[in-house]
């Protein structure tokens, strides 16, 4: 069972198909050209015949039969239009489909540096001539999404989206340090050690100790306490402290490891 969506996606094939038909019929049928001395003169007579060209065309792939001194003859019109009979029954179109296309079809041409479009209510449109350092406008259709030339769909990302989206991606890697680095600290206190030449003044050394309580019967935990010690004697250090050192180590290494990462990925893809 053919859907309407289906029918849609065949005929646009079809139209592209026919589309190329007709550029390469010109190709191997040129339109005799006049000479003119001024440019903007032969620019319009050339979109001029351009025009009548495509409405012949497609006007005897309609019919079966030449019109007009500007189309194809009878024969080129029979291949053309056995053709695209051929490609719409290999695509599943229906006979209904395929008169429906050729009644109601919208083909667009392009002639040089300027687009013809082929309207079904008889109206033509055409973009200026260009010249190689500009931008032609182009029309591209999929589905019910139109833009032209090289306006494209904007990204739904304001700049409000995208400060939320790197403030959230910050906190959540603060987060993941914080709270990273508070586990290993408990669970291997000796890994904070490093940083005895940091938060101990000399001669004080870091040294990590663990005490074990109980806050309901069988039920127990064991804290961790830092403290600098020397022959002298000793002072707590502030946990805080520890655990601040430490997320900037983890921090650190996950920026390092990020850079590596995207440098990886951007040499596997200039391959």
């Amino acid at each position: 069972m053919v859907t309407e969506d289906d029918a849609e996606r065949r005929i646009a094939e079809l139209e592209r198909q026919l589309a190329e038909l007709k550029a390469a019929h010109r190709e191997h049928h040129p339109g005799p050209s006049r000479p003119s001395t001024d440019a903007q003169s032969a620019g319009e007579d050339g979109n001029e015949r351009a025009r009548r060209r495509a409405e012949a065309l497609w006007e005897g792939l309609r019919t079966g039969a030449p019109a007009g001194p500007d189309g194809p003859s009878r024969p080129e019109i029979a291949q053309l239009r056995e053709a695209f009979m051929r490609a719409a029954t290999d695509a599943g179109m229906s006979q209904t489909q395929i008169d429906d296309v050729l009644q109601n079809g919208r083909v667009t041409i392009k002639t040089g540096h300027s687009v013809v479009y082929s309207d079904p209510i008889g109206q033509q449109r055409f973009s200026g001539a260009a010249d190689a350092a500009s931008t032609s406008a182009h029309r591209q259709t999929l589905g019910r999404q139109t833009w032209v030339g090289s306006q494209r769909p904007r990204s739904r990302f304001t700049g409000a989206d995208r400060l939320g989206a790197i403030v959230g991606i910050i906190g959540g890697a603060i987060g993941l340090c914080v709270g990273g680095t508070a586990a290993l600290t408990a669970i291997f206190p000796s890994t904070a050690l490093w940083m005895s030449g940091i938060v101990c003044r000399s001669p004080y050394h870091l040294v990590a100790s663990t005490s074990s309580y109980s806050y309901k019967p069988g039920q127990s935990g064991t804290s961790v306490n830092y403290r600098c010690i020397s022959a002298a004697g000793w002072y707590d250090v502030n946990a805080f402290a520890i655990i601040g050192l430490q997320s900037l180590l983890a921090a650190i290494l996950l920026c390092g490891v990020a850079v590596v990462v995207r440098q990886i990925r951007r040499r596997a893809q200039s391959r």
